[in-house]
């Protein structure tokens, strides 16, 4: 891979369920800031309170956006070296694998295999990454979303109403809402 900007994703092995209730979201929301440095992560001692006063250092990776679904993540970024995407991916899925198999007294894999990961070559392109990124969480409310159906106008409409409200995305960061502040 060449370094420049990408939309990686993944989902849960055998399209199993990974995130099944708010902390595993928050979790997996505060590894994406924990885990993008190249110091080491100790999961045990990573505050639950205010994750976000830890010093990371030079991150890995500059995150653009993000969602997750219950079953997949989407994530777009910047790898700035060569290499910092894989480190960054490895530390954020192995740092959630651990959880998950704690809290969940599970063992073996959680997430499918090695991500998948698609150059961005343009700002054009960037635009419908993040777009597709941010609309994703409509698919909980209409699962039987046919991919002609996205080019509908109301569907422009109907996406980005729910969307809006949905949690585990970075959509609200675009939209300017704080949500440290609850």
């Amino acid at each position: 891979m060449k370094i420049g900007y990408y939309h990686v994703y993944n989902r849960g092995a055998h399209k199993a369920v990974i995130f099944n209730d708010r902390s595993d979201y928050r979790r997996f929301i505060s590894l994406l800031f924990v885990c993008n440095s190249m110091k080491p992560v100790d999961i045990s001692k990573m505050p639950e309170d205010d994750i976000y006063s830890i010093d990371r250092g030079e991150p890995l990776v500059e995150v653009i956006a993000y969602c997750l679904m219950p079953n997949h993540f989407h994530i777009a970024l910047h790898e700035h070296k060569d290499g910092n995407m894989t480190t960054f991916l490895r530390k954020v899925c192995t740092g959630y694998s651990m959880y998950y198999n704690i809290k969940y007294k599970h063992s073996g894999t959680i997430i499918q295999g090695k991500y998948k990961a698609k150059h961005i070559t343009d700002e054009e392109y960037m635009n419908v990454v993040i777009s597709y990124i941010h609309l994703n969480p409509y698919g909980i409310k209409e699962p039987n979303l046919s991919s002609e159906m996205h080019s509908e106008p109301e569907y422009a409409v109907k996406a980005t109403e729910y969307s809006r409200i949905y949690e585990y995305s970075s959509f609200k960061d675009y939209l300017g809402v704080n949500r440290l502040q609850g």
